[in-house]
């Protein structure tokens, strides 16, 4: 039954062996698929592929802090990065901006450590929604957003001759009005996932390739040769 199933799908009655369309198709066929497996290969492991490697979630920032004011930075372990749950994807060199994170300023009780934050950084200027606050307005927001990071933050200021005037810093806290993402996690690399990705990506050229026989085989000799001839 097997070999009858092969016979069936080579269609071995057409002698295609003989004709020299079948073997140049043949010549170009094994040499686009292993042709496509190496630069696949190239493109996999190059330095700034933005899928290789891939990375696993070890803890989220909450999880790390204490009422002791640190930076990100700080919390960190060797290989590790920092970004907004679910976005992975841009940790790898091409995309890498998890070090925008680092100089972020952290605590449980942050609330009762802005005046320390300010002496650190340097920054006296508060902002909520790119607007100059008082402590008091600064701090009751903190309180009643569950802040747990501050951001060190600036943008440059113009003049009313259309001249840049000056760099403005500012505080801001990590919360939902920010252009930052306010889950955010440590991830390490991820051998296992990064080896599922790889199989994942072989396993779908060999299935385009697999397609392009089918065709072949099923549909384009079947439309020029029609039917297999059972006598042959």
């Amino acid at each position: 039954m097997s070999n009858q199933f092969w016979t069936n799908f080579f269609r071995k009655d057409l002698n295609l062996g003989n004709r020299w369309w079948h073997r140049l198709f043949l010549v170009i066929f094994f040499f686009s698929f292993a042709w496509s497996l190496y630069m696949m290969s190239n493109d996999l492991f190059a330095d700034n592929h933005p899928y290789v490697p891939q990375w696993k979630i070890v803890d989220s920032v909450d999880e790390r802090l204490t009422s002791e004011v640190k930076q990100i930075r700080d919390l960190k372990k060797i290989g590790e990065k920092v970004e907004e749950k679910g976005r992975s994807y841009v940790l790898n060199p091409a995309t890498d901006m998890s070090s925008l994170y680092d100089d972020f300023y952290c605590s449980t009780d942050i609330k009762n450590k802005i005046s320390e934050i300010q002496g650190r950084s340097g920054i006296a200027n508060l902002y909520l929604n790119r607007k100059s606050v008082s402590v008091e307005t600064f701090t009751d927001y903190v309180r009643n957003n569950d802040i747990k990071c501050l951001i060190p933050d600036a943008y440059t200021s113009y003049g009313t001759n259309g001249k840049i005037d000056g760099k403005v810093s500012f505080l801001e806290p990590l919360g939902p009005n920010t252009l930052y993402g306010k889950d955010l996690v440590f991830y390490e690399k991820s051998n296992l996932f990064t080896a599922f990705y790889v199989s994942k990506m072989f396993l779908l050229t060999v299935a385009v390739f697999a397609g392009i026989a089918i065709a072949y085989y099923k549909i384009f000799l079947y439309v020029i040769f029609g039917k297999r001839k059972e006598n042959i």
